[in-house]
């Protein structure tokens, strides 16, 4: 399945107005028509970043810059009101009727367990902030086992979106400079553009190396495409003026090389350039090679890569392209997920890529010829707005009933499981019990959710945060029987359910600390990562509060399970003994198995007996290690793996509750069936003489 970093930007470039337009450049369509083959045929076969992004953000740049231009020539203003009423015309109605369609999509062939994701990614789309949306994910630890979105494509109609509402206000803020000061207009446009150029590339530098992933989505490090686009709309007039009439061979080869160098590089860009690489240097090439093209179609209309951009066939995939590419991803997605796998097969894409050119020439015939002959909002500003209204009210109408429909399945769920006797969870395995078959909690629907929603925000610090946070929970401090502190990464805040159990139960009071993707260990500020510089400092923090608070017991790691073949110890006996020295007891706990794999996912499409989703005790753990393991006196180690885990297998659903919500994290409903044997080892833990 392709990266968030391997979708290209959709072809929305919007008309521009017909007073004073230059002659039209047919290659710009042919190129067009290029750039959508080349995006299809790179994200269906080869799973690889095309370059398309880049041509097409160039050209909304070129056509817009352009259009604004003409606008403030002819009237004087960009006429903000009428721009916007264009875009909406032409963008929305094609771009929400296919969001629509993915709800439907969604429902019918994705598994139940992404709905969520996709229904979030959908809304997010249909309102043009999908750029930020899938920005944020890309850095949100909690959403690192997300699949590829249905609508992921839609992204860089986001960027475009947000595109249009800066560009009206650049122009405008330039006509007006050049008014005030007398100068040419042209000359404080391409200024102003150089300067956005210099700025967004800059940034697009640093943010590409140091967070690329986030980059690749920053409307802020993709501004300097728009700004080549917009400097390419006003040098071209100068440039066929200097050319005009000059029939000599030497611009006319010159052009063709051009033509030929840029479409080669528009071919290539995606065998040898990474997703990784973008929105940095790499996107150089697929920018330079679109600038080629269309500097050589303005010396030599017809010549050189003309030849091959004016036929009818590539013309003709050039007016479909904006649909085209609407369709194809969520198709593909939708393939790849029917048939389990990473690419396509070489038929499987054939006709993949033939259901989606059925569809979006479907879609162009409906929308974009058929409605604008209707004049049904064409005809006003409003009426413009009107369009787009009723378009997006039918993705909001179509993500309510998907919404409504998984809200029911949790209340059915929810109503059934209270019932310990269908739903028993770890007690199955304590007390090898046999319970009849139910439909098992929380859904595949709900179980990616299904996390307590106090230690995923305020009371959970980042990867990147330096600060401890302090949450609390349970009885009074001052009345309590005892003060408990959680204190470690999310293998630890996982048990949060187990520990309120167990502290309702005892009159504790419990305090947490916790970071994403953070383990004890000292020492962690050598190996150089920001992201364990702010561990390290987030440890020592912690650990003086601890001291400060003196509580009766602190629960953290005993080992970790990760992705790696085995269970491993890191070398935690320095922590314990800054733990110790608070006179708290410490509890280290064995750590839960990784499955490695998506385990809601897994369960849909395999079933919750399937032998795809069970995996094997032995390959998480040696036998004995953890028993064998040294650790400082006043530390108890605590294994709750065999009210996880069968003696030799690690099932998906243990008395009718789902165990993972994803890859490492056992559900919230899973953990608070673990309450009474975790209750257990703690009350020991205190009872036990303090060490020295």
């Amino acid at each position: 399945m392709s990266s968030p970093a391997s979708t290209s930007a959709a072809p929305t470039t919007a008309p521009a107005p017909a007073a004073a337009k230059p002659p039209r450049l047919r290659e710009i369509d042919g190129l067009r028509g290029l750039a959508i083959v080349v995006i299809a045929v790179y994200h269906v076969w080869f799973d690889r970043v095309s370059g398309g992004v880049d041509v097409f953000l160039l050209l909304s740049g070129f056509f817009i810059t352009a259009s604004l231009l003409r606008s403030v020539e002819r009237t004087g203003s960009v006429r903000p009101l009428a721009f916007a009423a264009r875009i909406v015309r032409r963008i929305f109605p094609p771009a929400l009727v296919v969001a629509a369609a993915a709800v439907l999509m969604t429902a019918l062939w994705l598994p139940r367990a992404t709905w969520h994701q996709q229904l979030g990614d959908i809304l997010a789309s249909a309102l043009y902030y999908g750029n930020w949306n899938l920005a944020l994910h890309s850095v949100d630890y909690l959403s690192s086992n997300n699949g590829a979105s249905i609508v992921q494509h839609y992204w860089s109609m986001g960027v475009q979106a947000q595109f249009y509402v800066l560009w009206p206000l650049l122009i405008a803020a330039s006509a007006w400079l050049a008014a005030r000061a007398r100068w040419s207009r042209a000359r404080v446009l391409a200024g102003a553009l150089a300067l956005v150029f210099a700025a967004s590339f800059a940034f697009a530098l640093w943010e590409t190396a140091e967070n690329q992933a986030f980059a690749y989505f920053d409307l802020r490090a993709r501004l300097w495409q728009f700004a080549a686009g917009g400097l390419l709309a006003v040098a071209l007039p100068r440039l066929r003026e200097r050319f005009a009439g000059r029939d000599t061979p030497g611009p006319q080869w010159t052009a063709a090389l051009l033509g030929w160098a840029g479409v080669a590089v528009l071919l290539g860009a995606g065998f040898v350039l990474e997703s990784t690489q973008f929105p940095g240097l790499a996107a150089l090439w697929p920018v330079g090679g679109a600038c080629a093209v269309v500097v050589a179609a303005s010396l030599s209309p017809g010549g050189g890569a003309g030849r091959l951009l004016n036929t009818r066939p590539v013309q003709w995939l050039g007016d479909l392209s904006y649909t085209l590419y609407l369709w194809h991803w969520p198709v593909l997605v939708c393939y790849l997920t029917a048939t389990g796998r990473d690419t396509a097969t070489l038929l499987g894409g054939l006709g993949l890529l033939a259901v989606s050119t059925a569809l979006a020439w479907a879609t162009r015939w409906a929308l974009e010829l058929r409605l604008p002959a209707t004049g049904l909002g064409q005809r006003t500003v409003r009426g413009a707005f009107a369009l787009g209204a009723a378009a997006l009210a039918l993705v909001l109408a179509s993500y309510g009933a998907l919404t409504g429909y998984i809200a029911y399945e949790r209340d059915r769920l929810a109503a059934a499981a209270a019932d310990t006797s269908l739903y028993p969870g770890a007690a199955a395995l304590a007390a090898d019990l046999d319970v009849p078959e139910a439909d098992f909690t929380p859904s595949t629907l709900d179980a990616a959710r299904d996390y307590d929603p106090a230690l995923s925000g305020r009371c959970n610090q980042t990867m990147e945060g330096y600060e401890p946070i302090r949450c609390d929970f349970g009885k009074d401090e001052a009345d309590a029987e005892a003060t408990v502190v959680m204190y470690g990464g999310s293998k630890i805040w996982q048990w949060l359910p187990a520990v309120l159990a167990a502290a309702e139960s005892r009159d504790w009071h419990v305090i947490a600390y916790t970071k994403n993707a953070c383990i004890i260990e000292t020492g962690q500020e050598a190996l150089g990562e920001e992201r364990y510089r702010s561990c390290a400092a987030w440890n020592d923090a912690v650990v003086a509060e601890i001291g400060r608070l003196a509580p009766d017991l602190v629960l953290t790691y005993g080992s970790r399970v990760g992705y790696e073949a085995y269970e491993t110890f890191p070398d935690y006996t320095d922590r314990y003994e800054q733990l110790l020295a608070t006179g708290a007891a410490v509890v280290a706990l064995r750590d839960t198995p990784s499955p490695r794999f998506d385990i809601p996912l897994c369960v849909d499409l395999n079933g919750p007996n399937g032998s795809e989703c069970t995996v094997d005790r032995a390959s998480y753990y040696d036998e004995g290690a953890f028993e064998a393991l040294e650790v400082p006196a006043g530390v108890r180690k605590a294994d709750l793996t065999d009210y996880i885990c069968e003696p030799d297998t690690c099932p998906p659903v243990v008395g009718n509750v789902l165990v993972y919500r994803d890859d490492a994290h056992l559900t919230n409903t899973y953990a608070a069936t673990l309450g009474p044997y975790l209750e257990a080892e703690l009350a020991a833990a205190l009872a036990e003489p303090a060490a020295g």
